[in-house]
């Protein structure tokens, strides 16, 4: 196994160096925060994505359009979503 010379850290300082990278990366990371909120929010209501396609009558394949790209859904879309795995959101604001 080879040994690397620079750690995660290090890579991580290099790679979001400028304002505009550190940007990029948070707003990644809020899309896969969504993402892993709508799927513990069907995995805790053992749906499948068809379940929760019947019960907001559309398409398992616009299912699998709000999972994969929930940032390109409206905030009315997730809640309903979120409504039909029977959960809801709890919102909290902390400072930067």
């Amino acid at each position: 196994m080879t040994k690397h010379s620079k750690t995660i850290a290090d890579l991580e300082s290099a790679m979001l160096n400028t304002d505009k990278s550190r940007k990029a990366y948070e707003i990644a990371e809020y899309e896969w925060k969504l993402k892993e909120l709508l799927a513990e929010a069907r995995e805790r209501a053992k749906f499948t994505s068809s379940d929760v396609a019947r019960k907001l009558n559309v398409t398992p394949s616009n299912i699998h359009r709000i999972e994969s790209n929930p940032t390109k859904s409206s905030v009315q879309t997730i809640i309903k979503y979120l409504e039909a795995c029977n959960v809801k959101i709890d919102m909290n604001l902390t400072a930067l």
